[in-house]
């Protein structure tokens, strides 16, 4: 079974975060600034996996996995992820490809998906 192109597109996505992350110029040494996208370092962290649920929850899914993702620093966080999802439909169980980006203030108790769309 091949690769089609928008997953390829995914997975190139995927692998850059990556590389980014493991160069050490996504960030600087203390860590997240105010302003810019850094990648996620680890998306099986727990909290980012909770941020990726509620993203899956808000659009109708079931998160299946979370590729990878970039995360900013703002007045709070924003998550700009890539899930893995299915939608059912009757017994077949398709899983899709999203990108999610989650605004989120947890010392609000405030969550909201900002945005959403079906990459493949």
């Amino acid at each position: 079974m091949g690769l089609s192109s928008p997953r390829l597109f995914v997975l190139f996505f995927v692998g850059v975060a990556l590389i980014l992350a493991k160069s050490g110029e996504a960030a600087p040494p203390g860590g997240l600034v105010a302003g810019g996208y850094v990648p996620i370092p680890d998306p099986g962290n727990a909290e980012i996996q909770e941020v990726a649920k509620f993203a899956a929850e808000q659009m109708g899914v079931t998160l299946t996995r979370v590729l990878g993702g970039q995360q900013q620093v703002v007045a709070g966080m924003n998550y700009r992820l890539v899930i893995g999802a299915v939608r059912s439909s009757g017994v077949i169980r398709t899983e899709n490809l999203f990108l999610a980006v989650v605004y989120d203030k947890p010392w609000e108790n405030f969550r909201r998906l900002t945005a959403s769309r079906l990459i493949v």
